[in-house]
């Protein structure tokens, strides 16, 4: 009995640990790394879909919100106008690590992401 109590607690915890990742943008992060990994000149229909979810999102950052519109405004590269955008994000300490790290990849971007990008945002997700 008190080994399935044990049990029940650890799955209770897990759980719980998942939703607070989830709370803090990991999700936005995992989707946009892995549209990113795999983008080639610019974001699917699809792709767009799912980063305007996220632009619509109440619960996602502020700059996850930004990096999402960055996207879908992508092609090829990233424009003169966002580059200011991402580069603000690259630059503050209140960003997390991996808006940081998308922000200066975006920002780097040439069509699709280089093979030391593509490691970096295979570790995103």
């Amino acid at each position: 009995m008190k080994r399935k109590l044990g049990l029940f607690l650890a799955l209770v915890m897990l759980t719980a640990s998942g939703a607070i990742m989830a709370s803090k943008g990991h999700g936005e992060i995992k989707t946009m790394a892995s549209i990113l990994a795999g983008l080639n000149h610019h974001p699917s229909s699809a792709e767009k879909k799912q980063l305007q979810m996220i632009v619509d999102d109440s619960h996602a950052s502020a700059h996850a919100k930004t990096l999402a519109q960055v996207m879908i405004d992508l092609d090829h590269k990233v424009s003169g106008a966002d580059k200011a955008k991402l580069k603000k994000i690259a630059k503050d300490s209140n960003a997390n690590e991996n808006e940081r790290e998308l922000a200066n990849i975006l920002l780097n971007l040439n069509h699709k992401a280089s093979a030391d990008d593509k490691h970096k945002l295979h570790a995103m997700h």
